[in-house]
């Protein structure tokens, strides 16, 4: 990259995001899917403003990781990371 050319959006996100990676692969195997299970049960069962928030966070790790490995996975897990959202989305619907 020339030092004339802007990064675009996704280099930048993919600078920013390097950091915070690299901690999430350090830590140990079952953290993320344990931390990720904790917070869609608090979604399910907290008051709703406690709900909101832990939704909205799951569904923003979702969405973050997703963005990032958009390039490198195949159709079939583009298409299992958007129904995940898509869940979170209904998850969150019916709790109103």
């Amino acid at each position: 990259m020339s030092e004339s050319t802007q990064p675009t959006f996704r280099q930048s996100m993919e600078r920013v995001s390097r950091p915070a990676l690299v901690r999430l692969t350090a830590l140990p195997r079952l953290v993320i899917p344990i931390a990720t299970l904790a917070l869609v049960a608090v979604g399910a069962f907290a008051p709703l403003p406690v709900a909101v928030v832990a939704f909205a966070l799951v569904f923003l790790f979702i969405a973050w990781i997703s963005y990032l490995s958009w390039p490198a996975i195949p159709t079939s897990g583009k298409a299992i990371r958007a129904v995940m959202l898509a869940l979170i989305a209904v998850l969150v619907i019916t709790r109103f």
